[in-house]
């Protein structure tokens, strides 16, 4: 049997509390990069993308904290949950969909708006805001696809079984809490939809840093000291 040594326990360690704190860097992001903005700006109705235009006071709060910081944050997470995982193949292929996650967030920080939808006569129809459009499209295929797919990988993992489930109604929750908090407002619905993300992936990292303490069913097989 092969032994969980320290040297392999310190990198899942690092690697979740960069999941762990992902949660906390868009969250400043969202709270203090809308104090930031006028009174005419409005959490509840207004996009957090508008955080980051060209034309939004103290954008650095929301593009280099809330997606260049978070998507490097997301990014080492998903390669310690991509090395938590080998050799499952399903896993890796997991792995690789939050990766890909966090690096676009992380390009999000780069493709500004031109500006906010407070801002009159505002069109956004500069390459850079078509390209964050089209970011935003890919972001939302590639969070959807990664708990489809990791939770069947889960499914057949004993250290892992225990989020196959949960992982599993990520998809059907987060549409269900964006309907009902989109009666508040459309920016209301995007939060909300979007720190249920964010709290699936510090589930995740919790486990996994459970996982590096050898508090979880290890793998057949493995032992921990």
């Amino acid at each position: 049997m092969t032994t969980l040594t320290a040297s392999r326990r310190m990198p899942l360690r690092a690697a979740a509390i960069c999941g762990l704190l992902a949660l906390v860097t868009v969250s400043v992001a969202y709270i203090w990069g809308a104090l930031a903005q006028p009174d005419a700006y409005s959490s509840a109705d207004d996009a957090t993308s508008d955080l980051g235009a060209q034309t939004a006071n103290m954008a650095w709060i929301h593009n280099q904290i809330g997606s260049n910081l978070t998507g490097i944050l997301i990014i080492l997470f998903g390669l310690g949950l991509w090395r938590a995982l080998s050799p499952d193949v399903l896993g890796r292929i997991g792995a690789g969909a939050v990766i890909l996650t966090g690096l676009g967030i992380f390009v999000d920080g780069f493709l500004r708006l031109d500006c906010r939808g407070i801002d009159p006569g505002c069109t956004n129809d500069s390459w850079h805001s078509s390209a964050h459009k089209m970011n935003s499209r890919f972001l939302v295929a590639v969070t959807f696809a990664a708990p489809l797919i990791l939770a069947f990988a889960f499914r057949r993992l004993p250290q892992w079984r225990g989020l196959w489930l949960p992982t599993l109604l990520f998809v059907p929750v987060s549409v269900a809490v964006s309907v009902l908090f989109s009666a508040i407002g459309d920016g209301a619905g995007q939060r909300a939809a979007n720190i249920t993300v964010f709290l699936w992936i510090a589930l995740l990292a919790w486990w996994l840093l459970r996982l590096a303490d050898g508090r979880t069913v290890r793998p057949a097989g493995e032992a921990v000291d």
